[in-house]
């Protein structure tokens, strides 16, 4: 992905997250159903809504602001370790092919990992809120 692109706009977004205790969550956006949350932390929460253009614009500046974006390409799968987490992370973009970030990892991380993880997860609250 191109660095210091401010003006592009989401088409698609999903990140899911897991660990061996659990806990799960995935938060997926496509145009067509909107925004889809699932998490596990003991009990169930589900939310299906729309998102506002003013929201996938915000969305898009957690990820610019927390360097999301560095992640592209990020792929380190232990497929022997069986404990650990696992997440995946897709983005693409409007009127783009080649502006993505594909990222994903098992037990492992790209720098920075834990402060975007968080800053996606405190974006996405305000959604399990409603």
């Amino acid at each position: 992905m191109k660095k210091g692109k401010s003006n592009m706009k989401i088409d698609t977004f999903s990140f899911r997250f897991g660990d061996t205790s659990g806990f799960m969550e995935w938060y997926r956006y496509d145009p067509a159903r909107g925004l889809c949350i699932d998490k596990f932390d003991g009990k169930m929460k589900k939310v299906q809504c729309e998102m506002t253009e003013a929201e996938l614009d915000e969305l898009e500046k957690v990820i610019r602001e927390n360097k999301i974006d560095t992640w592209n390409g990020f792929c380190k799968l232990d497929m022997c370790m069986c404990s650990g987490n696992s997440w995946t992370l897709h983005v693409t973009y409007k009127d783009s092919n080649d502006e993505y970030i594909h990222a994903m990892g098992h037990s492992e991380g790209p720098e920075g990992f834990e402060i975007g993880k968080q800053a996606l997860e405190a974006y996405f609250e305000k959604f399990l809120q409603k």
